[in-house]
């Protein structure tokens, strides 16, 4: 990743950090222990260094031990945590947020490139990411407290109701929508002007849920214009997706939400919970003769440490370093860890199965008759528009996204014709507003790329539509690359092994295409931008191969990786824990992340990640008869 990248959003951002600090200094207003740390009327000198989650005395042994802070690990730690009796170790291999730097939705990308991020990509490409760097995707995964929400896109979609009833009927009872409703209600503090009093949505928990502050003309008219096209105007979060509507964040008042300051900060001070960061789990503690998970071994400030967990270890380290941990931990294929030389514990099939959500950027589109002259980042580096930003207005409070609309392809596989097998993503613009490296080291994009086909862009108003592959036909496998806890996992993927993914990505664009025909967007002269991009420079502009070969070299990823730990029932031969998340054959571990969510889901997995915390705990505490 370019090391320009991370200067830039410190450039950008510098004049937040000033006057923010200012402000600070004329109100010495602090947070009450049940304030948004990164929502607060103003912010303190302390956090230029992160916020402060404590600095514990490591102990022998706790009750529970909780490997990972992102969305999943922090709701447990703050939900197990509300019985004073119980005690709580979190770990945590990356350091705690600086809300100063993370707080800008609009400066997502750049965040990619800080050690915020695991910075895996995939492996050499066939198929798909042709036009990217080395012929890959970068494959972004969150580390410190917050793990992905950290650097994510804050869309927060909670998928289809068939998913979960999918998931039930596969014989993981508890699942289904009805019976998980309640935990995204009980999780969520909604702020969606259209939709709020329609039972699906809470109005109390921790994780703020809100419409964006800004929106553009284009997304307004985009809306209209699918309304014309024939997709109604829905809550997608209701259960049921087809159609269209206005992005729904993980923002509160324009700032980002992390599970960091939504749940482990109005925690951080009661006694029996622990927070240890930049603590490098390196491999779980196995009792071989009755197969129980003990504890777990660490490095932490260069020393190693074992600690001892009396009622159970939960891996919440995510969809990678999960699998990762139990296979180093002797769970895993047999064959796979023989190979390098791990001792079998357990023979499952971990990692033996991963799913992503692959896309594609584009198609663009220019705006003739602009509403607004937003054409560069630059535009926005002044103190009016951190001022405006502070008070939770203005473009910095938006990730660019504005809108969703879910298409049915008739290249899906699902015969339900209300079941969408592709979501697309409406942004206010392209990567021709960012001229920093950042969206460019993110996205993995080439230089060619960028100066033939973004950059003659500049200065002319553009938006762009990201479609997304919901049910995609490819699957991989993670796998160790050797048995050193500190190297990154190996990524056996291959996008667009099947025809009929690159199809259904096309079908998207041409519905999109076709919606833009529409009179409401034709009444800000939308045309379509007809250059090529580089490597299918020799096909028939908007024909069938030729966004085919678009979709192949602008290939998209989304951070949705699913599957590598799959929830299933004991016959499932490719399953790794049961509806309750134990793991197979071993007592007392857990997996509790969207590594188990059994096949891909038609939304963004942070929601998936929020509900999968919520719901083991208390599944834990039933276990445990906690109350």
């Amino acid at each position: 990743m370019s090391r320009y990248s991370t200067m830039s959003v410190f450039s950008v951002l510098f004049p937040l950090l000033v006057a923010s600090t200012v402000q600070a200094i004329f109100h010495k207003n602090s947070p009450t222990d049940n304030s948004n740390l990164t929502i607060g009327n103003f912010i303190d000198f302390t956090q230029l260094l992160g916020i402060d989650y404590g600095r514990p005395t490591l102990r022998r042994r706790y009750d529970y031990v909780i490997v990972g802070a992102g969305p999943a690990g922090s709701v447990l730690a703050a939900r197990l945590t509300e019985d004073p009796a119980v005690s709580v170790l979190l770990l945590e291999a990356g350091r705690a947020e600086i809300p100063l730097v993370s707080d800008v939705p609009l400066a997502a990308p750049n965040l990619q490139s800080t050690d915020y991020n695991f910075a895996y990509e995939s492996e050499p490409q066939t198929r798909g990411c042709l036009g990217l760097w080395d012929r890959k995707c970068s494959w972004p995964h969150g580390r410190g407290i917050g793990g992905s929400s950290i650097i994510n896109y804050m869309i927060y979609t909670r998928g289809n109701r068939r998913d979960y009833d999918a998931w039930a009927a596969a014989g993981n009872p508890g699942w289904s929508w009805d019976e998980m409703l309640p935990y995204h209600i009980r999780s969520e503090r909604a702020n969606v002007r259209d939709f709020d009093r329609n039972g699906f949505h809470g109005r109390s928990g921790p994780l703020s849920v809100e419409d964006c502050p800004f929106r553009s003309k284009i997304a307004t008219t985009f809306v209209e214009s699918a309304q014309r096209a024939g997709y109604p105007y829905l809550d997608y979060n209701a259960g049921d997706q087809l159609g269209v509507s206005f992005l729904q964040a993980n923002t509160l008042q324009g700032r980002r939400v992390t599970s960091g300051n939504a749940y482990l900060y109005p925690a951080r001070k009661r006694p029996n919970l622990h927070i240890l960061t930049s603590a490098w789990v390196t491999r779980v503690l196995i009792n071989k003769d009755t197969k129980t998970a003990t504890g777990v071994r660490l490095l932490h400030n260069r020393q190693y440490h074992e600690v001892d967990a009396e009622r159970e270890v939960i891996l919440s380290a995510g969809a990678f370093e999960s699998p990762k941990l139990l296979m180093l931990s002797g769970i895993g294929p047999a064959k796979h860890l023989r190979e390098h030389g791990i001792k079998l514990v357990s023979d499952l099939p971990v990692g033996r199965k991963v799913y992503e959500h692959g896309g594609v950027f584009g198609p663009i589109f220019i705006v003739r008759e602009p509403s607004d002259n937003l054409v560069s980042f630059e535009q926005l580096a002044n103190a009016g528009e951190f001022l405006r930003f502070r008070n939770g207005s203005g473009p910095l409070t938006t990730n660019s996204v504005e809108s969703l609309l879910y298409v049915k392809s008739p290249f899906a596989e699902d015969p339900d014709p209300d079941y969408p097998d592709v979501e697309v993503m409406q942004a206010f613009t392209s990567f021709s507003f960012d001229t920093s490296p950042g969206s460019r080291s993110a996205y993995y994009l080439t230089d060619r790329m960028y100066n033939e086909y973004f950059r003659p862009l500049a200065n002319t108003r553009n938006f762009m539509f990201l479609p997304m592959l919901l049910k995609p036909r490819a699957v991989g496998r993670v796998e160790l690359k050797s048995s050193n806890p500190f190297n990154h996992p190996m990524f056996r993927y291959q996008y667009f092994e099947d025809e009929r993914d690159v199809d259904a990505l096309v079908y998207a664009i041409k519905e999109v295409i076709r919606i833009s025909t529409k009179a409401p967007l034709r009444r800000f002269g939308v045309e379509l931008y007809t250059r090529k991009v580089p490597g299918c420079q020799y096909m028939a502009f908007n024909t069938i191969d030729y966004w085919r070969c678009h979709v192949r070299h602008l290939t998209a990823t989304f951070q949705h990786q699913v599957a590598t730990c799959k929830m299933g029932p004991p016959q499932d031969p490719e399953a790794v824990v049961d509806s309750r998340l134990r793991v197979y054959g071993i007592k007392g571990l857990r997996v509790a992340d969207v590594g188990i969510i059994p096949e891909a889901p038609t939304g963004h997995t942070c929601a998936h990640s929020f509900l999968i915390g919520e719901k083991a705990a208390d599944l834990i505490k039933e276990d445990h008869r906690l109350h």
